[in-house]
């Protein structure tokens, strides 16, 4: 039986080939219309979703809304309701949603438009009382007899309507398909070439596209260099004559788009090859960013975010507390640095909330699927909160918040360990290190190679073949594995924005004394601050913002700024 992972559930789904209920009628969890056909269910709660809906695109370019691009979620983005703003239905789950306008659009009225048609719909001619941008080629279209479909909702020239379903250009071996948006077709948008004139064509219309090359042409390039093909481009069409490379006119398209994290727009990356982002770090997990992510177009803003990340979805139920949880881009202690109360790490990126408990989960442990196979266990791991701290079979710490082993009664691991990476770098070594869940006789009497002091037989701990180098997990990653330096922030006690450091041989501006552990550096003074103790942690008590906290937060950002310090140990 097939199963799958899908963004908008938190347990596995499995397909069935139509669920019945004989009691009361059954909506779908995505479109909310009546169960029929193949779906995929939960056999541990009572979700249910059509096949279908779980093979919706995450991202799409809609007539409708042409602007920005809209981004598939799970459920409402709103408090209540929403209202999908093409039939004023009102709907409660998945939604296509612009988070620059706030505009929305319900499973059924997103899908009833498709451009891999070559807009197969037929145009109906009007008289348009004022001019308007053609749908196809862009240009202005002055008041007049016009072309619309009004199942699209698009207009465009009537020259335009009857354009070729498909051409051939000389130099391309491969039919180029008319489609009316490139960016929703196959992924892209952003600044395309075009393959016949090398000239600048904008994705937002239409045009000719070969989706095997990525080969864009105009609608309207020199007629020379086209021909048409008298077809009518049906889809049983046979091209097994055509032989798929790539040309010497073949581009990348580049695709962007907006993000409620972030006030820029994103630029898909998805080279493997690209090593300019080498060290870099996601700014939802914190974690070193690998293709496929995005990364901000402006120039010096620093911001990068894996395309999964992108992807979480905006609320969740974790089993690890009795509310809903809420998906946002900076917690609210201040200047985004909170304790995650799963691992109890220190991080400044993405946060899983619960405002009415105040109760925080980073990326890393929000993510956590309720059932996990760990390489540390034979069985399968069950996500729990329980009632009486476990102790962590990987660094022997105590913790409510574990992963269980139901047939093992007396194994449990904690967020922090279960989240480890299996390779690590440290500067003490220059090969990659192994995470080593089992110690080998001849290394329990051995010294961590950070710390020199003695590994505990039973812990987990990090080792080299090549140099025979072993060390603690938590020496090794370090207290900051889930921060991000270099992030900035606007506090009250400076008047420029200041970036937060790791570390740094400067004197701080305020005390003259060096600056020990994490600090704040200005980069339009060129001077540092301490981050805690006598200098910014004394004037930040006295700010408006900081007396604005409640207790509990005022709390938790003075253990934060503690945990910052280098005289403080933390797993």
């Amino acid at each position: 039986m097939e199963q799958i992972e899908h963004f908008s559930h938190i347990h596995p789904l499995l397909l069935k080939e139509e669920r019945k209920n004989d009691n009361k009628q059954v909506l779908c969890s995505g479109c909310e219309k009546p169960i029929s056909g193949p779906v995929f269910c939960c056999d541990q709660c009572d979700y249910v979703v059509h096949k279908t809906c779980t093979e919706l695109p995450r991202h799409m370019k809609h007539p409708l809304h042409p602007e920005h691009p809209l981004i598939l979620l799970s459920t409402t983005p709103y408090e209540g309701d929403y209202v999908c703003d093409a039939c004023r239905g009102l709907f409660k789950n998945f939604v296509y949603h612009c988070y620059l306008c706030n505009y929305d659009l319900d499973v059924s009225c997103a899908s009833r438009w498709h451009p891999d048609d070559g807009h197969r719909h037929a145009f109906i001619f009007r008289t348009n009382p004022q001019s308007f941008v053609c749908y196809a080629c862009g240009m202005q279209a002055d008041k007049g007899l016009v072309s619309a479909c009004t199942i699209c909702q698009i207009w465009v020239h009537s020259s335009c309507a009857e354009l070729p379903l498909a051409i051939r250009i000389k130099g391309h071996d491969h039919r180029l398909n008319l489609t009316y948006a490139l960016h929703r077709d196959y992924g892209f948008w952003g600044n395309i070439t075009c393959g016949a004139c090398n000239g600048a064509m904008s994705p937002a219309f239409a045009g000719y596209f070969c989706s095997t090359c990525k080969f864009p042409v105009h609608l309207k390039c020199p007629q020379q260099n086209l021909r048409e093909e008298r077809e009518t481009a049906t889809e049983d069409e046979d091209e097994e004559s055509f032989t798929g490379y790539e040309t010497e006119h073949s581009q990348d398209i580049d695709f962007t788009f907006s993000f409620f994290g972030h006030e820029h727009l994103l630029k898909f990356v998805e080279d493997q090859s690209t090593l300019q982002y080498f060290e870099k770090l996601c700014d939802g997990c914190a974690q070193p960013i690998m293709p496929p992510f995005f990364s901000c177009q402006e120039e010096n803003c620093g911001f990068f975010l894996h395309q999964s990340c992108a992807e979480l979805p905006r609320t969740k139920q974790h089993p690890f507390h009795v509310h809903p949880l809420t998906l946002l881009s900076k917690a609210p202690p201040y200047d985004g640095i909170y304790r995650c109360d799963g691992c109890r790490s220190l991080s400044n990126g993405f946060v899983y909330r619960c405002d009415e408990c105040q109760f925080d989960l980073d990326v890393c442990c929000g993510s956590l699927q309720e059932r996990v196979d760990h390489k540390s266990h034979m069985h399968p791991l069950s996500l729990k909160k329980t009632s009486v701290a476990r102790q962590c079979r990987g660094c022997h710490l105590w913790s409510k918040h574990v992963l269980v082993c139901d047939v093992c009664e007396d194994f449990a691991i904690d967020c922090g360990c279960a989240t480890l990476p299996c390779k690590a770098w440290h500067m003490y070594d220059k090969h990659p290190l192994s995470l080593n869940y089992f110690v080998e006789r001849g290394l329990r009497k051995c010294e961590c190679g950070i710390c020199n002091e003695k590994m505990s037989p039973n812990q987990w701990f990090y080792y080299c073949d090549d140099c025979d180098f072993i060390a603690h997990p938590y020496c090794v990653v370090g207290k900051a594995w889930r921060i991000k330096f270099g992030s900035s922030f606007q506090y009250d006690v400076h008047s420029h924005p200041l970036a937060l450091v790791e570390e740094t041989e400067q004197k701080c501006e305020a005390c003259g004394e060096h600056c020990s552990g994490w600090a704040l550096e200005c980069g339009q003074c060129k001077c540092y601050f301490h981050r805690e103790e006598k200098c910014f942690w004394k004037e930040f008590k006295k700010s408006a913002n900081y007396l604005g906290l409640s207790g509990m937060m005022k709390h938790r950002y003075a253990a934060n700024l503690l945990a910052s310090t280098p005289n403080v140990t933390t797993k």
